[in-house]
């Protein structure tokens, strides 16, 4: 859990946390997020997250990203500053057609060696 993880922040490598299997969907990404520095997976999956917090871009570790199964509408430019991404996961999240478009463009041209899944 995340409360659990918290005691001791930097030992964690790894964060999952699904909101349907936990019963408790978050609406927001704890700004206590930023504590994690040497996490290289983190999965906030089938969650009512409607945005992502600034503090994400301290996890300058992370290798796979997903926020699956959300209420996102646009990714935030400090994501793309995430050089040791190898995969994004976006599915089932609020982003229009066009917008899908211009996210597969930018991940491409800024993190060409990050899948991105979107669809």
């Amino acid at each position: 859990s995340f409360k659990e993880a918290l005691k001791k922040p930097e030992t964690v490598k790894s964060l999952i946390i699904n909101g349907g299997m936990s019963g408790q969907p978050l609406d927001s990404i704890p700004a206590a997020i930023g504590k994690f520095t040497n996490l290289e997976i983190l999965y906030l999956t089938d969650h009512n997250i409607k945005a992502i917090v600034p503090e994400i871009a301290n996890l300058k570790k992370l290798k796979e990203l997903s926020f699956g199964g959300n209420k996102l509408t646009e990714v935030p430019d400090f994501v793309f500053e995430l050089k040791n991404l190898k995969e994004l996961i976006l599915f089932d999240n609020s982003f229009s057609d066009d917008y899908k478009i211009k996210l597969k463009a930018k991940t491409s041209k800024v993190l060409p060696k990050t899948i991105l899944l979107i669809d």
